[in-house]
């Protein structure tokens, strides 16, 4: 395997956006889910019933003033109220049936380097079906079916709709991008370290020259950008079939996990650690270090046993019992960090 220079953590744009769902059972029986987030930061949401706009962080009503806040849920309720109706008689023209379920995705993001772009789309049924052009203020149909051809010509005849929906992606929703990052620094700087174990998911028999899968599993860390990479002898690994990952998932306390993996074969002493890279480490790396593979197979820091219950290290924050795992003779392998 080669080795690869060492890269840092990610950086990624901010987006400011408005999520929008709407159930149609039938024609007069909608229900309606809206949620506003700046990054992965739930900062509004909107009764259905009222239409009245809810701040969930105790920044979030800041920056624009209560006429404003005002005037954009008249918006939003208006408009909705016009697309329910503009869709209900679509699918009445056009024979379609119900239930059925369309989706916006509405708002704008700040990039790295001080640029901006903003987006509004919209998906019915899981699949795209049109979207909003800011720098022509034109709906463009993302399919070629009558009812999404009918939707983009209805929608484009109506200019007020439009240049409002310009306007506000266009300008106000960057500028109040930008005011959220002030007031919701100390929210959005959070920073949760990250607890990661290495494990083998079905270490074969001892004397069996069979492949090793090797897991390190990373979670509790925030914000999202991580890095997680394999080193073999403490060069890193470079991509390829024997490498895999779950890709970056949510935990339900707001912070993140990721699993990567590594198919190893028997070998002439060849050792094996996880790297892991993050924002909250102050720019060193978590290092945490299976142990050998030999032409026996691999001894690492935890394996397969009868015992059912085993210890295996919580890197950096002590140790946490794990179900499943019984520990091999010399106890977990010493985790550390590495600069």
């Amino acid at each position: 395997m080669f080795s690869l220079p060492s890269l840092p953590v990610p950086t990624g744009s901010l987006t400011l956006r408005l999520l929008q769902t709407i159930t149609f059972h039938n024609a007069s029986s909608t229900d309606m889910e809206w949620t506003a987030l700046l990054g992965d930061l739930e900062t509004h949401s909107m009764d259905c019933s009222t239409c009245e706009i809810r701040f969930l962080q105790p920044w979030a009503q800041q920056g624009l003033t209560l006429k404003q806040w005002q005037d954009l849920q008249e918006f939003i309720y208006n408009n909705l109220s016009k697309f329910i109706r503009m869709v209900n008689d679509l699918v009445e023209d056009e024979g379609e049936g119900y239930p059925f379920v369309t989706q916006f995705s509405i708002g704008c993001e700040l990039l790295p380097n001080g640029t901006s772009r903003r987006f509004c789309d919209a998906g019915m049924n899981g699949e795209d079906f049109i979207s909003f052009d800011t720098d022509s203020g034109k709906w463009v149909a993302r399919r070629g079916d009558k009812l999404t051809l009918k939707a983009q010509e209805i929608l484009n005849c109506n200019k007020v709709v439009a240049i409002k929906l310009q306007f506000v992606l266009r300008m106000t929703c960057v500028s109040q991008l930008e005011r959220f990052v002030q007031y919701g620094k100390e929210s959005l700087e959070r920073q949760e370290r990250p607890v990661a174990v290495v494990f083998a998911r079905a270490p074969p028999p001892a004397g069996t020259p069979a492949p090793v899968l090797l897991v390190c599993r990373v979670t509790g860390f925030y914000p999202r950008p991580v890095r997680v990479a394999w080193l073999q002898d403490g060069e890193e690994v470079a991509p390829g079939w024997w490498l895999n990952s779950s890709g970056i998932l949510p935990n339900a306390d707001l912070t993140y996990q990721v699993r990567s993996s590594l198919a190893v074969g028997p070998g002439a002493g060849h050792s094996y650690a996880c790297r892991v890279q993050h924002s909250s480490l102050g720019g060193r790396s978590l290092l945490i270090p299976w142990g050998r593979c030999t032409s026996l197979g691999c001894l690492g820091a935890v394996v397969i046993s009868g015992v059912g219950r085993g210890w295996v290290q919580d890197v950096g924050f002590g140790r946490r019992e794990v179900e499943g795992f019984g520990g091999c003779g010399d106890g977990p392998g010493e985790a550390g960090w590495r600069n």
